[in-house]
């Protein structure tokens, strides 16, 4: 999408939303550009924390989950003698 229609689709969201939540997306905003959390950051009200949650390895098991979703066994491995 080019970047005046993106930036027109931003507008027309900005005029619907009202002096509270135009608050909140500044606060995000701000947030978004520094590197640093100010005093009052309060990650319940932070839409990102949770994003990312899962086991480390979740990603290498991401077949095994799947099967498990969905009721299916791990195949059998073969005796290396066969």
């Amino acid at each position: 999408m080019a970047t005046s229609a993106l930036r027109e689709k931003v507008n027309h969201k900005l005029d619907e939303l009202n002096d509270e939540q135009l608050a909140e997306l500044l606060r995000y905003i701000e947030i978004m550009e520094s590197n640093v959390l100010p005093d009052t950051y309060d990650e319940d009200n932070d839409p990102s924390v949770g994003f990312f949650s899962g086991d480390p390895d979740l990603g290498s098991r991401t077949s095994e989950i799947l099967r498990a979703e969905f009721g299916l066994r791990k195949p059998q491995r073969k005796p290396a003698d066969e």
